[in-house]
């Protein structure tokens, strides 16, 4: 009986901490299973991408490896809104950045889980509050993961679908695969302000 007890203690234990995990180095993937913007939303976002790249692009057309190959094309199609990022921290059950698991000097950032270099989308189905600081596997180790699958999808190393499922379905794993253990430095990096 005391043995069963232990048991189930350990696996309440166990439990408490992979949940506690989800959405700090890991979002939930029912609330963020990722989303990728697959046309060009708006008049706006199209004369952006065309002054960018240099051809004409409407809106309506699809997002195209040049476009996302393109510097500056991030520039183009980042618009999370202070409400959509409250509702992000609203499904997290936070109420704010530097709140529950974002309590810390940098606090978090609502991260796009694939990533806008990658063909990400602004949908809050790709969106979750991620920890700068306080975590091995945190928001500059992200950076790091996007900045290089953006540079093997660009080279055409990799594909742009394969590096998208990676990064939505395990960041952490593709990290570890492609790069490496995190340096405890980068981990640990104070120099990024975070963005409101």
């Amino acid at each position: 009986m005391r043995k069963t007890i232990l048991i189930a203690a350990m696996a309440i234990a166990a439990a408490g901490c992979c949940f506690s995990a989800f959405a700090q180095d890991m979002p939930d993937p029912k609330k963020t299973p990722g989303d990728v913007l697959g046309t060009v939303q708006s008049e706006e976002m199209a004369n952006c991408i065309s002054g960018k790249t240099g051809r004409t692009v409407e809106e309506g057309n699809p997002i195209t490896l040049q476009m996302i190959c393109t510097p500056g094309y991030t520039q183009c199609v980042r618009k999370v809104s202070t409400a959509i990022k409250n509702r992000v921290y609203s499904s997290y059950r936070l109420t704010g950045n530097h709140t529950g698991f974002c309590e810390s000097p940098q606090g978090c950032e609502v991260d796009h889980l694939v990533s806008l270099e990658l063909g990400g989308s602004n949908d809050i189905k790709n969106l979750w509050p991620e920890p700068y600081e306080g975590e091995q596997f945190n928001a500059h180790v992200k950076d790091r993961l996007e900045n290089f699958l953006h540079a093997e999808v660009c080279a055409g190393r990799i594909s742009l679908t394969k590096a998208q499922k990676e990064i939505a379905t395990d960041w952490k794993g593709s990290f570890m695969r492609r790069i490496g253990q995190p340096d405890d430095e980068v981990a640990s990096l104070q120099t990024r302000t975070p963005l409101p």
